[in-house]
């Protein structure tokens, strides 16, 4: 971990959340994926929080915040960060999201939308699109998530393989096979090698397909005035147009309809550290306004 960031611990919902917060100004929180923690923003926190308060926790069951054995339902991570947030004194912020953080981001607008900034998300999709059926095609690009959302199994396969795994999902999501350094891999296996740490991050796929439909349906037809921002590489849009979903931007405009999308270029699913710079000039100029 990089002992030139602060780093602080806040009980929040009963638990211990870990964070690092860079910089002054208006706040703007970032929320990590799977197979990710705060790690994953390294490239970010430097740049944005020359402008910025920037905010990065570790959801509940990732990186160094507790692994707790319930609350994975996207509304109590939702309310996890919310929580941070008033506890630092914000009533206000924007949020900077991938993959399950861009869930989590998502349900924070839809439960505070008075509270909501601006959103960015990175390389994800309408959480209501997974709940219809899925093309062969994605079936077989979203194979881990079936397998996450068995019960016990995934821990017992890959504990103590925790690097060929990680290492396996960071190439396999990449269109340029972009290699991470051994001393970057090494802080991904430090986390991931964690008591709770494999089964914090399955629990919210397990907690997408057993807890979350009733939610992601209520809310199917709310529409929010949040101004979004949608960042998506080669590998999301090939994703859509195997679905015949269309154009990506358009399925974020079912719920903003002022979103903007702006396609990266040939770029996998890590948009923010395969291609750190693009993303930082998108954020900035969007965070900024």
């Amino acid at each position: 971990m990089n002992a030139d960031w602060e780093h602080r611990t806040a009980v929040v919902n009963g638990i211990n959340v870990h964070y690092v917060i860079e910089g002054q100004g208006e706040p703007v929180i970032l929320l990590h994926g799977w197979p990710e923690f705060w790690y994953s923003w390294r490239h970010q926190i430097p740049v944005l929080s020359e402008h910025f308060q920037v905010i990065v926790p570790d959801m509940r069951g990732f990186g160094y915040s507790d692994k707790p054995l319930s609350g994975y339902d996207t509304r109590t991570a939702a309310s996890d960060i919310f929580e941070l947030a008033r506890a630092l004194g914000h009533g206000e912020v924007s949020l900077v999201a991938h993959d399950i953080g861009a869930r989590v981001a998502f349900r924070y607008t839809l439960d505070h939308e008075d509270s909501v900034r601006r959103l960015a998300l990175i390389d994800s999709t309408p959480p209501i699109e997974q709940l219809g059926p899925q093309a062969p095609a994605v079936i077989r690009e979203r194979w881990h998530s079936y397998f996450h959302q068995q019960f016990d199994l995934p821990e017992k396969l890959i504990e103590g393989r925790e690097e060929v795994y990680l290492r396996h999902i960071f190439r396999d999501w990449c269109i340029n096979k972009y290699p991470l350094s051994d001393a970057e891999i090494a802080e991904y296996v430090k986390a991931y090698s964690q008591p709770g740490a494999l089964r914090g991050g399955f629990s919210y796929y397990r907690a997408a397909a057993y807890e979350d439909p009733p939610d992601w349906q209520a809310d199917a037809d709310r529409q929010l005035a949040t101004p979004m921002l949608f960042m998506f590489g080669v590998r999301r849009a090939r994703t859509a147009e195997r679905m015949g979903a269309g154009p990506l931007e358009q399925a974020w405009r079912r719920f903003f309809p002022s979103a903007e999308a702006r396609h990266m270029g040939n770029y996998g699913h890590f948009l923010q550290w395969e291609t750190p710079e693009a993303v930082n000039r998108e954020l900035l100029d969007f965070l900024s306004r």
